[in-house]
């Protein structure tokens, strides 16, 4: 095989990975503290997508519950119930119906770090 073919190569499976991560957009974000709290990320102007992913950054943080609310009254109830390291997200959580216009996200969680310290948490849509 010569060196042509596996530049090829490596070029597509490189397009196939960015494909994916470039799809989600970020729809929010929120600084969370240490302690059990309810934060709400708002969604600005009309935001439609199938599925939404939580993504942790500084310090874990864990999730109790999830409320998303649609432009037109809806509302899905999500739960998570899971611990979130920092560097990862959540699964990606499918929207009930069509494409959904999400004005917001509610969210349950504790911080879990030992100290009085803050994590942040971004959500994003697809």
């Amino acid at each position: 095989m010569n060196f042509k073919a596996i530049l090829a190569g490596a070029l597509v499976m490189a397009a196939a990975c960015a494909t994916p991560a470039a799809a989600w957009t970020q729809i929010g974000t929120r600084e969370v503290r240490d302690r059990t709290d309810r934060d709400v990320i708002h969604a600005n102007g009309p935001r439609q997508f199938e599925r939404i992913k939580l993504c942790v950054y500084r310090n874990p943080v864990h999730f109790y519950d999830l409320d998303v609310f649609y432009r037109n009254g809806g509302h899905q109830d999500v739960s998570v119930r899971t611990r979130i390291n920092a560097g990862e997200c959540t699964r990606a959580i499918d929207l009930n119906g069509d494409d959904r216009n999400i004005t917001r996200v509610a969210m349950v969680y504790e911080e879990t770090s030992f100290r009085r310290r803050t994590a942040t948490v971004r959500l994003f849509g697809e």
